[in-house]
Order: C-alpha cells, then structure tokens, then sequence
C-alpha cells in the first residue's frame, strides 16, 4: 500500500513538473527525505526519477520538433561534466546555504513570470552570437555542478535562460526538459554506485514518473496556452521556493 500512494504522488508530480520543463527533483529530494531521513538516498532517487520523467516528456518534445538542439547540445556537455562536480562534493558543501540562494532566486524568477513581464524584460536583452553559447557553456557547468550536489535537475533556471535567448515559454520547457535528462543522468550516477534501495518502490514509482510525464508532455503541447504555462511555472517557483525555505528554517 505505502509504495502505491508513493507511485500516486510520484504520477501527479510527474504530470505536473514535465508541463513546465522540470524533472520535479526539486520536489522529489525533501519529499523522499521526509520519509526517508537520508539526505544522499534522496538525492539519489531525486536524480533518477528526473531522468525518467525528462525521458518519458522528451520522446514527446522531439517528436514535436519542440526541442532546440543547437542550444542544448553545448548546454548538455557542459552540465554533466558539472554534474560529476557536485556529486564529489554533496558531503563538504554547506547545502543550507545553496537552498538560501535558489529560494531567492526563484522567488524573483518566480515573480516575473506571474506577472508576465519576463519576456518584455528581456524583449530588447536576447543575448545572441558567440556571446550565447559561453554563456550556454558557463550555466551549464554551474547547473550541473547543482544538480549533482543538491539532486536538482535545473531546469528551475534553464526555462528563464532560454527565455533570455528569445525563445517562447513552450520551446523554452520542451528544450530544458531535454537537457535536464542528461544533467540528472548524470548525476545520479556519480550517486548510484553507494545505493541500495528498495527496488519494488524504485520500479513503481520510475513506472509513474514515465506515465505521469507522458500525460503531462501531451497536456502542454495540446491544451496549455503559453501565458497559462508561464504563470503555473512562476507559482511552482513560488512554492518550492517556500518549501526550501521551511527545511532551512
């Protein structure tokens, strides 16, 4: 029974998080520390259920051509390598102060997307040329370097960067939900090598996480307009923003 209202929540947070472009680890690593108390076991399993969830929505985004793969090749090289750092580094790092600054920065992000000013912010701002990519290369190690430390996959801060590059909010999701598989692949396995889980709860809730990001992907290529995208993806920010904070505090 408990691994069945597990794989619910996983299915429902799947749906929800591949609709924006995220994998959902964000949620995943307090979620499974809570009932858990294991900070690198939930990590861990944070890391591979964003990679499901990436996989499952991007066999949708490719097949839609949502994907932008001249910004996310570099952007993928750049944050596994950083992934490999930040996994090395999980247990010396002060995490608090990480989460610190994500809430931050995703309460600011978080707002201008509510009020629909981020694309108007940067309207005359798009960074464009070789100037593009050392930025692409220089985020995605950072990215990485994050989501092998704290289990993130990053796409909190990849949607608003390819916002910056003048993508709209749709492809923006679809293309950091492509790179976000990779970062959190890699991720976890710099972590997988330690672990020793309870494999009738790792396959019901990865069977979840796929199905779950399959209705979601579909939901956000068919039924959900861009402005209605950009809000929800602000009010997430919102919520995990808050949720960091009540763990720090």
């Amino acid at each position: 029974m408990e691994n069945i209202a597990l794989a619910f929540i996983v299915f429902c947070a799947s749906a929800l998080f591949s609709m924006i472009g995220l994998g959902g680890a964000i949620f995943y690593v307090p979620f499974f520390y809570w009932i858990s108390g294991d900070f690198i076991f939930s990590v861990t399993i944070a890391l591979l259920l964003n990679t499901v969830t990436s996989t499952s929505a991007a066999i949708t985004y490719i097949r839609k051509k949502m994907v932008e793969f001249n910004i996310a090749i570099p952007f993928i090289v750049a944050s596994m390598t950083g992934a490999q750092i930040g996994a090395y580094f999980t247990k010396i790092v002060p995490v608090e102060l990480l989460l610190l600054m994500f809430a931050f920065l995703m309460f600011f992000i978080g707002e201008e997307m509510v009020f629909s000013r981020v694309q108007v912010l940067y309207r005359n701002k798009k960074i464009k040329g070789r100037a593009k990519y050392f930025f692409v290369i220089i985020f995605g190690f950072m990215v990485g370097v994050a989501s092998g430390l704290l289990g993130i996959g990053g796409g909190t801060f990849i949607v608003p960067l390819l916002l910056i590059f003048g993508f709209g909010i749709k492809r923006a999701a679809a293309s950091s939900g492509f790179i976000v598989l990779f970062t959190s692949l890699s991720g976890f396995a710099a972590h997988a090598s330690s672990w020793d889980p309870d494999m009738n709860m790792v396959i019901s809730v990865v069977a979840a996480s796929f199905l779950g990001a399959q209705l979601g992907s579909y939901l956000m290529h068919a039924r959900i307009k861009e402005e209605t995208l950009q809000k929800i993806f602000g009010v997430i920010l919102w919520i995990m923003a808050i949720k960091m904070l009540s763990d720090i505090f």
